[in-house]
């Protein structure tokens, strides 16, 4: 018997996987019932050309597919195993409006109040311990604003509620209990993901309306699903949402913002990194504060994912260039305010990172390796935290938390250059912070 013909016509990310397309328009339902981003049915895309690149996309999209099937996988099996009940369908309807209207999240139900307060008092928190916000900056109002008017965020947020809340009682709760958390856990997800492409599907109609909520929730959305495969999932799949958050702020600093539906006067507070202070509180309002803040805090949230992700990968940042921006001392949205590191001593790490990752690349490629120039490098940066710390304290008094990532930037630079060799180096530059 001959074997069907293939269909020439499917979208190319079935064609990339080897797969049967649906041909659905405008995205077929394979993908969408897989979380995976349909390449549509246009024009060949640039990156398909049997190279690096093409083959980079296949193995994230293999990633997300191996996710996404176990996750079904183990709420079919709870489901089954379980009273259908413990499983109630989601109160409303998740679609967005064809229209680009309103898309807040409506009248919330019981379960997702006692979750969304769960996520507010208990898990960002846990996220980000030393944020303290400035009542004058909107305090945790803007994250609010954000979670009731972006599906995707607010989804994002009950997940991992979800999770925590499952986590933090797992010895006291029944096992139907848990399996009830598991399951609300992933649908919440689904609705997430779902609401991640629809949001991206639809930008172009928000951003024409001005309505910068859903640029800055979705960028939110991406940031908590990095989160939430950090704490729930496996594999390597919050690589895949961090490289996606990473390629959304690149595009905002690439184009001044523009396909972020932000207003003009915000854009330009952003841009030029000027001081909120210099905003009309009666003028401009609150929406200003509201667009700044939120779009500051992401900002140097992703800068320092991005950061540590190259540490534990042994790569170099990709915002390497970046770091300037996000990490000045002058805005109200710091990043010493978000995560407890100095914006200046973020500037050195990534400058470690870095040439860790030029030493590393020299050995693999067995490269000629200025030994003597790394060495020069690598004093430079020591020398560099080593009076950071005093030039910072003219500005604002120097916490233990200053001092701890001036250690740890140290010991990092050390094993960069020495690995665990001369050790006893480290007594005498760690001294020599203590005193300084």
């Amino acid at each position: 018997m001959s074997r069907p013909i293939r269909s020439k016509h499917g979208c190319w990310t079935c064609r990339l996987r080897k797969k049967k397309c649906d041909e659905h328009q405008p995205q077929c339902e394979t993908c969408e019932s897989l979380s995976i981003t349909c390449y549509g049915y246009g024009e060949k895309p640039e990156w398909m050309d049997n190279g690096t690149q093409e083959r980079a996309i296949a193995e994230g999209i293999k990633q997300i597919v191996k996710v996404t099937s176990r996750r079904k996988a183990t709420v079919h099996i709870h489901r089954t195993q379980q009273d259908r009940a413990l499983a109630p369908k989601p109160s409303r309807d998740a679609s967005p409006s064809p229209s680009g209207k309103s898309e807040d999240v409506g009248v919330i139900s019981t379960e997702e109040s006692i979750l969304l307060m769960h996520f507010f008092d208990e898990v960002f928190p846990l996220q980000y311990p030393v944020y303290k916000p400035d009542a004058l900056m909107a305090g945790r109002g803007w994250l609010l604003h954000l979670l009731l008017r972006t599906k995707p965020l607010y989804h994002a947020a009950l997940a991992l509620s979800a999770y925590h809340r499952m986590v933090v009682g797992f010895a006291r709760i029944s096992p139907q209990c848990r399996a009830f958390a598991t399951v609300r856990q992933e649908e919440q997800l689904e609705i997430c993901l779902k609401e991640v492409r629809r949001t991206i599907r639809d930008m172009n109609q928000f951003v024409q309306k001005k309505q910068s909520c859903y640029a800055m929730g979705l960028l939110a959305s991406v940031v908590q699903l990095v989160f939430f495969e950090l704490f729930a999932g496996e594999d390597g799949a919050w690589q895949i949402h961090l490289d996606a958050a990473i390629d959304m702020y690149q595009k905002g600093c690439r184009d001044r913002l523009a396909h972020c539906g932000l207003t003009e006067k915000s854009k330009t507070f952003l841009c030029d990194n000027l001081p909120l202070e210099h905003f009309d509180p009666e003028d401009d309002g609150p929406t200003i504060v509201q667009e700044v803040v939120t779009f500051r805090f992401m900002e140097v949230t992703i800068i320092w994912f991005d950061l540590v992700a190259s540490i534990t990968a042994g790569n170099a940042p990709k915002l390497l260039s970046y770091h300037p921006r996000g990490f000045q001392s002058l805005l109200q949205i710091r990043l010493e305010n978000v995560v407890g590191c100095p914006g200046w001593l973020a500037l050195q790490i990534g400058r470690i990172a870095n040439l860790h990752y030029k030493i590393t690349q020299a050995k693999q490629l067995e490269l000629l390796f200025d030994c003597a120039e790394s060495a020069k490098d690598a004093d430079a940066i020591h020398r560099d935290i080593q009076t950071g710390l005093p030039s910072a304290r003219e500005i604002s008094p120097i916490s233990p938390t200053d001092t701890v990532f001036a250690n740890m930037a140290i010991i990092y630079l050390h094993l960069v250059i020495h690995g665990f060799q001369q050790l006893s180096l480290l007594d005498n530059a760690n001294e020599g912070i203590a005193n300084s």
